[in-house]
């Protein structure tokens, strides 16, 4: 399950850097401040670029549950919820800790603009959140289907 959670994240984060992109070049406001940072890369490039930091966040993430719970993902709802407050939390870090040690420099606009830390934590939210739902009903199919047969 684990890897299929990675696999989840990944996905999402790439697809939704690839949304992000498009959006930047044609929609007015605040997410015209991420041009900077698409217009020096391609669009496969940039979607890598979030994979590979949401894969680590996440992995992160997995290890910190599994100091408390002694498992890397949750398996009930208040599980889910302590687990989504841990991810926001190492979201927010991770956010800050990109924009303090100029990971991604082109993004100098964007931090300056919103801040860092909020939407990273909301961002990282979003992707575990959809993984777990997924995973959630990847769970229910197979339990009904293996009591079918």
């Amino acid at each position: 399950m684990n890897i299929l959670f990675l696999v989840l994240n990944g996905l999402i984060a790439f697809f939704s850097d690839i949304v992000l992109n498009i959006l930047s070049r044609y929609e007015t406001g605040n997410i015209k401040i991420l041009l900077p940072y698409f217009r020096n890369k391609s669009v496969f490039k940039a979607a890598l670029y979030a994979t590979i930091t949401v894969i680590i966040i996440v992995i992160i993430i997995m290890n910190l549950f599994k100091i408390v719970y002694n498992k890397t993902l949750p398996e009930n709802n208040i599980e889910t919820i302590k687990y989504l407050i841990l991810t926001f939390i190492v979201g927010y870090i991770a956010d800050v800790l990109i924009y303090k040690l100029n990971i991604f420099p082109k993004l100098d606009l964007y931090y300056k603009t919103l801040g860092s830390g909020l939407w990273g934590g909301l961002a990282i939210c979003f992707s575990v959140g959809i993984s777990l739902f997924i995973i959630h009903l990847y769970n229910e199919y197979y339990r009904k289907s293996k009591y079918l047969h």
